[in-house]
């Protein structure tokens, strides 16, 4: 179940290297990020077999897959930034290095999904998209849906242009003279216009832009950098 108050963060880093959702939503369901320094066969392993791995190609849009059959290991899934199965043992996975990755659950109906959400993808509602997706092919109401936001650049580090107010308008401030926009609040309230109850929205609050040591950074580091994965399963 999530946790309460007087728990442990339920954004923890494991024995492996990498950092798990480690008490959110279900004990059916693993999720987690892999971190800078995390040794992803090692990290992958902790998975319980037998798995497959299906992963989004991520064109920075706001298109849904659901994902019905799966094989061992499948190309990525074309024109889409956002996948849903209610299949036991296959892994969701995207990538990033600023973007948000954003973890959805049904733990009743049985039902994960996974969004790579940057800004972009924010401003063609994919969120609401997968949102949507769960009511209509699910039948899980929004009010139902626990949601997790992984590490991603924070409005600390993520200095935008003029035409972002017009986007994001209250989610664009200045600071110091720069100006800013804060993305996670920006998908928090794309969620609460949907109907995801702010209290289901789990935040890990950990900033790729000024965490160096943790994650990987597009927008620090330049397009040479690594990527974190991150990836959401119903245990088989």
């Amino acid at each position: 179940m999530p946790a309460g108050e007087g728990r442990p963060p339920p954004f923890e880093r494991g024995s492996d290297g990498g950092w798990w959702f480690a008490r959110w939503a279900s004990r059916r369901v693993m999720a987690g990020v892999s971190g800078r320094h995390v040794d992803l066969q090692r990290w992958l392993g902790r998975l319980p077999a037998p798995r497959a791995t299906v992963e989004a190609e991520q064109v920075h849009g706001a298109s849904v897959a659901i994902i019905e059959g799966t094989a061992r290991s499948l190309p990525p899934i074309a024109g889409c930034d956002a996948l849903l199965t209610a299949i036991p043992g296959a892994s969701l996975m995207i990538r990033s290095a600023d973007c948000l990755p954003v973890f959805f659950a049904d733990p009743l109906r049985g039902v994960v999904g996974i969004a790579h959400a940057g800004w972009r993808g924010l401003a063609g509602l994919v969120l609401a998209r997968v949102v949507a997706a769960f009511r209509h092919s699910i039948h899980t109401r929004a009010e139902e849906l626990y949601v997790a936001i992984g590490p991603s650049i924070r409005a600390c580090c993520y200095e935008v242009g003029p035409e972002f107010a017009s986007r994001f308008g209250p989610f664009v401030h200045e600071q110091a003279g720069r100006r800013m926009c804060d993305l996670p609040g920006v998908a928090k309230d794309q969620l609460r216009r949907c109907g995801v109850s702010p209290a289901r929205v789990l935040d890990s609050q950990r900033c790729t832009g000024c965490e160096p040591q943790e994650w990987f950074s597009l927008r620090r580091e330049g397009a040479a950098t690594g990527r974190l994965i991150s990836l959401i399963m119903l245990r088989p």
